[in-house]
């Protein structure tokens, strides 16, 4: 609730002191949605499926978990991975429907656009997330037998939906941002949810890059979609004066 409320004030104060002129809330969705399930899209998610699936084959993924766990996870670790693993709890999902509502029908700022379009790319993506958790059916390295391998069915690990939700709102800020190295933070930040789960043995690498590679997917289809809404830029005239 605490956490709605910032979200909330953040919106309310917004530059023009107008009510919001922002298309209805899923008003758009069904041009995101074909562009994350489109052609483009599925040859991305095929590339990553292929990569991770050597990973999870050939012991590479046993091994990298083995490593970090022996070589590399300590307190520290532990303690970082605690606040890194914040961003990738499911009330974000909650909390940027909320920026999204507000967004659409009360107020429009920088902050609110930016909300609204980590909802819509979560909205787009999630069910690629679901299907292919429990689709692949692999289990967690904490998990009783926990193996990387792919069991259709059997469990619902195979893709880090925290990685994932943490994912989104970075990349889309290194999406709607100008300035190079904020981008570059942006997307170095996206990963650091993800490295969480590794550290505290909830996923290996492979499902951690898919579940991120779901959340790139989902992003890129909603700034496609805006993209295109913007009107066609006019060059000035040129004459043989000039």
């Amino acid at each position: 609730m605490a956490l709605s409320a910032v979200c909330a004030l953040l919106v309310m104060p917004a530059l023009g002191r107008r009510r919001t002129a922002a298309r209805p809330l899923f008003k758009g969705t069904g041009g995101h949605w074909k562009k994350n399930y489109g052609r483009r899209a599925f040859l991305k998610l095929g590339i990553a499926l292929l990569g991770v699936g050597i990973l999870a084959y050939s012991g590479a993924d046993e091994a990298i978990e083995g490593l970090h766990s022996g070589s590399i996870r300590n307190r520290s670790s532990d303690n970082l991975a605690n606040v890194f693993k914040f961003g990738g709890e499911r009330f974000w999902f909650g909390n940027w429907a909320l920026v999204g509502v507000l967004d659409a029908w009360v107020r429009s700022n920088a902050f609110s656009r930016w909300g609204r379009a980590n909802f819509e790319a979560m909205v787009v993506g999630l069910p690629v997330l679901w299907t292919l958790q429990r689709g692949l059916g692999a289990n967690r390295p904490s998990s009783d037998g926990g193996n990387p391998r792919w069991r259709p069915l059997n469990a619902a690990n195979s893709a880090s939906g925290h990685a994932f939700i943490a994912a989104v709102p970075w990349l889309t800020l290194a999406r709607r941002h100008n300035l190079v190295p904020v981008r570059r933070v942006a997307r170095l930040a996206s990963v650091l949810t993800g490295w969480s789960r590794l550290n505290d043995r909830k996923h290996y690498l492979s499902q951690i890059i898919l579940g991120w590679t779901i959340a790139w997917n989902a992003v890129s289809a909603v700034a496609d979609g805006e993209l295109e809404k913007l009107p066609p830029v006019v060059m000035p005239a040129h004459s043989d004066e000039d």
